[in-house]
This record gives C-alpha cells, sequence and structure tokens, in this order.
C-alpha cells in the first residue's frame, strides 16, 4: 500500500474522522506535528474516558497494549526506533476512539503492522500474525498452523484494523523519535567516554519506557531527550556540562526545566504503578 501525506488525505487530531477532510484549513497540514500534542486536561476528554472509563484505567490498559506491542517486536527482532513509532501510533489512535470499543491487543497487533512499512523495517504478515499467537497465548513455542481460526482470526483483525488506524492517525506517518536526539545531546555535554556510555543507556531505556506512558502526546522529542538525559545522569551521578559557561545545559538547547521535570515525575508514576515491570531502571520524583 502507498502512503500518503498529502493534505487531501490529512485530518486534525483533534477533529471527528467522520467528517469531510476536504474542507479542512491547509494549516492543519502545516501544524500537524504540534497538534498531536495534547494538554493535560485534553487527556480528561479523550474517547475512552466520555466511554464511561476513568483515565487511570485507560493509562493502564494503554500500558498493558504498548508492552503487548514490544513483547511481539522483540519475537520479530524489529528495532526500537520502529517500537517507538509502533507506540506512538497506538498512543494516538486512542486520542480520537475509544479503547472500550476497540481492544489494545488488537490496535497494538496492527501498529506493529504499520510501523514496519512506515520504518521500511518490514516482517512478513503472516510472522506478525504468528508472534502475536505466541505472546498473547503466553507460549513462546506454540505451533500455529496457518489455517487455524486463530490463526486467520489475527489475520483479520490486523488487515480489518488497519484501515482505521490509517483514520485516526490522520495519515500522518512523520513521527519522529528521541533517539537521535538524544545521541546528540550526550556527544554535545558529555565529554568523558566512560560516563557518556553509561548515561547514554541509561537514558536510552528511559526512552523505551517512555512509550507506555503518553508522553509522547505531551511533549516533543525534544524535551523527551532532555528528560531522558536528567533522568539518565541521576541515576548515574552523572555531570551534565553545557558548552557555555554560566547557563545550565537545557537552557542551552531551550528546554523548560519545569517540563523535563515534569516528564521525569511521569515516568515515576510508571514505575511507582508496576515496579516489577521496570526492569533494573528506578524513575525517582524530581521536585
Amino acid at each position: 500500500m502507498a502512503y500518503s501525506t498529502s493534505k487531501s488525505n490529512y485530518l486534525s487530531p483533534r477533529q471527528d474522522p467522520a467528517l469531510d477532510s476536504a474542507a479542512h484549513d491547509i494549516a492543519w497540514v502545516h501544524q500537524r506535528h504540534t497538534n498531536w500534542i495534547f494538554q493535560s486536561d485534553e487527556f480528561k476528554q479523550t474517547p475512552s474516558s466520555r466511554d464511561g472509563i476513568p483515565f487511570s484505567n485507560e493509562k493502564m490498559m494503554r500500558s498493558k497494549g504498548v508492552s503487548f506491542l514490544a513483547l511481539v517486536g522483540m519475537h520479530l527482532q524489529l528495532p526500537q526506533q520502529t517500537l517507538y513509532v509502533a507506540a506512538t501510533m497506538f498512543h494516538r489512535f486512542y486520542m480520537r476512539l475509544s479503547i472500550k470499543r476497540h481492544h489494545y491487543y488488537d490496535i497494538g497487533a496492527t501498529c506493529i503492522f504499520l510501523s514496519t512499512k512506515v520504518e521500511e523495517t518490514n516482517r512478513k504478515l503472516k510472522d506478525i500474525v504468528i508472534s502475536c499467537c505466541r505472546v498473547a497465548q503466553k507460549n513462546d513455542k506454540l505451533v500455529i498452523d496457518e489455517q487455524s481460526k486463530e490463526y486467520w482470526r489475527w489475520r483479520d483483525i490486523i488487515l480489518f484494523n488497519e484501515e482505521l488506524l490509517l483514520e485516526a492517525m490522520c495519515f500522518d506517518f512523520a513521527i519522529p523519535t528521541p533517539y537521535n536526539i538524544l545521541i546528540h545531546y550526550t556527544r554535545k555535554f558529555v565529554k568523558d567516554d566512560k560516563n557518556r556510555i553509561a548515561l547514554t543507556k541509561s537514558a536510552w531505556a528511559f526512552v523505551n519506557d517512555s512509550a507506555r506512558t503518553t508522553l509522547c502526546l505531551r511533549y516533543s522529542p525534544r524535551v523527551l531527550a532532555a528528560a531522558a538525559l536528567y533522568c539518565g545522569s541521576t541515576i548515574c551521578h552523572v555531570t551534565v556540562l553545557p558548552e557555555e559557561h554560566g547557563r545550565m545545559w537545557w537552557e542551552e538547547i531551550e528546554v523548560s526545566i519545569v517540563d523535563i521535570k515534569d516528564a521525569c515525575n511521569i515516568m515515576a508514576d510508571l514505575y511507582e504503578s508496576s515496579p516489577s515491570n521496570m526492569g533494573d531502571q528506578k524513575y525517582t520524583r524530581q521536585d
């Protein structure tokens, strides 16, 4: 399938997907990246919340959905960039459609399928379906018959939801990630090789874990990269030094320390809610 990002296909993330896109102002196209950034009060008015699901429950289901797609991605040996793009698609989807009506496993599987196309890390549909079956049933050794009802159920789910996902995404496939920005920051501000390697590893884990939260809908990749650097430096006890004397490093890259700490605290919320699922990295609150 060929994908287009032309204005005729583009819808505002805040517009009802049932409305005709042809009448849209071209300004939506130029502003499409910032239009995927939402304010805190907007998370109290998601389609799921209007369906009676408290956002605290929705957050838990979003986290489970991203965990599912991450496990499927690992089975398929997908790069982390592709998984982050899939998770971003997943979170964007639920800003337009209800998690009550569209199960997070179904949408997670579809996001994996679409992200492999967008990121050109293609996998065969058959392999994606088999991985979904194994992860859903928590059996890595499960033998899947391609003629079985389970195989065809997952195959149909993915293909049916692909068009729905495309429409919910507003046909907007430009999904920037924080990874390259983070590498640039660590090289810019940490000159010691040993410290830079340790800090990069910790900050990279922050970005990976953040995919389970709505941070990709709250802040730009630049802010998330800065938050990952800040949190990683705290965990690794590495001092991050600005290139210009008399300024803090976040001032040099023009990122608000308030936004950085808010992102860190959202990660602390995630850790406090499910510490057993967070690996070795512990996230603490920043005052």
